[in-house]
């Protein structure tokens, strides 16, 4: 019975795909089907997407997809209130991330989380957004960047600022994009910061507690088609993605010879006319991709809710307050960035007392430490407590430079 165990243990584990929800395995998802259950999220994963039994405004997690699960169908589906989470780097996903105006690209400069490990780069926060909260580092495993036209980065890389996740307003639907499906397999649910996204990301898609989110990954199966209000299928934008396809074949198979390519650039532009004659892009989702505020930031009533919280992590708030403090001393002496704060402070020396001097040092100092842990990658924290008195403190600073004007 030994030798049976032992022989069949390696090709079983080789036989479980990443991402599988039921693999302990590292790069597997059982412990993000763990932390849904914390979160009361109801996590369904299927290898089949059957969009004919997805609700109407119902939630999709899809990870490192292999083969298309249909644009139409997905673009109808968030048309009519769904919520989408696309999380992938190599898999199949340039056609979505073409028809949605995504445009993915190796990441130029990153910051490592250890010399050891250079591929395990870094992404920070770079905005307030129930996605975010509680995370202050975001591990990643050979990402990809993401860049759309009209969208800012949640998460992003130091250095160049590429966007590693994006999220979005499709008609009444939401759409989250990410360039590394691994930051939730159970190996990367050791770092804190990416185990509450995870837990972030779930209730986000799920919208509300008991609510569900259907998971797909890898060679997923689609079956049938989306039969909500808005039809994902039509003749004319069948014809249409038939068209665009066989013409995208043909100009690959054109594009080496030069002697073809004034063929083909007249036959882009006739196809180009058709298309824009038969108007099948009525849909925001189909003409534009994601529209909406920039970046899909959290809402006033969003904000309230994520600040007033219990135990709220008032970080991002006390770095503004910094940035806030820093931009009025520069205003106040009438220079711009870059420049040395603390030479600001001796321009002012005149217009200053030597308390206020040294209360502005004070609080630039205790800010700093809480910028300084950030950069380092320390998982910082500012209680609510803390910040209110931070907060009055630079308060009276600022209405004290107000009132030597």
């Amino acid at each position: 019975m030994t030798v049976l165990v032992l022989g069949f243990t390696p090709s079983l584990a080789w036989a479980i795909p990443d991402y599988d929800p039921q693999s302990r395995s590292w790069s597997g998802t059982s412990e993000l089907v763990r932390i849904a259950a914390e979160a009361e999220v109801e996590l369904r994963p299927s290898t089949t997407l059957d969009w004919g039994q997805m609700p109407r405004g119902g939630a999709l997690l899809v990870l490192h997809p292999r083969n298309s699960l249909g644009l139409a169908d997905v673009s109808a589906f968030l048309d009519d209130g769904g919520r989408v989470a696309w999380l992938d780097d190599f898999g199949a996903s340039e056609e979505f991330w073409r028809w949605f105006q995504f445009r993915s690209e190796p990441v130029q400069e990153g910051v490592p989380r250890t010399p050891e490990l250079p591929e395990l780069l870094v992404a920070r926060p770079r905005m307030v957004h129930p996605l975010t909260v509680g995370v202050d580092a975001l591990v990643t495993n050979l990402p990809v960047a993401l860049a759309h036209p009209r969208l800012r980065p949640v998460f992003d890389f130091e250095g160049r600022g590429q966007g590693l996740l994006l999220v979005g307003q499709i008609h009444a639907g939401k759409l989250v994009v990410a360039g590394d499906p691994s930051v939730l397999i159970n190996t990367m649910m050791r770092f804190p910061g990416n185990r509450q996204f995870a837990r972030n990301l779930l209730s986000f898609l799920a919208a509300a507690p008991g609510g569900r989110v259907t998971m797909v990954w890898g060679d997923v199966r689609v079956r049938g088609q989306w039969q909500g209000r808005t039809r994902a299928r039509t003749r004319r934008r069948e014809a249409v993605n038939t068209l665009n396809t066989a013409f995208r074949s043909l100009s690959d198979a054109l594009a080496a010879p030069s002697v073809l390519r004034p063929f083909a650039a007249l036959l882009a532009l006739a196809v180009a006319c058709i298309v824009a004659a038969l108007a099948w892009g009525r849909r925001p989702s189909e003409r534009y991709g994601p529209r909406g505020p920039v970046g899909a930031t959290a809402g006033v009533t969003e904000r309230v809710a994520i600040f007033s919280a219990r135990g709220a992590n008032l970080l991002l708030p006390a770095l503004l307050a910094r940035s806030l403090l820093e931009g009025a001393l520069l205003r106040a002496v009438g220079v711009k960035p870059p420049t040395d704060v603390r030479a600001v402070l001796d321009r002012l020396s005149m217009r200053l007392g030597s308390a206020q001097r040294d209360d502005i040092r004070a609080v630039l100092t205790e800010l700093d430490v809480v910028a300084r842990g950030v950069e380092d990658g320390e998982r910082a924290r500012v209680s609510p407590k803390t910040f209110v008195a931070i907060w009055r403190r630079v308060s009276g600073v600022l209405r004290g430079i107000e009132s030597t004007r």
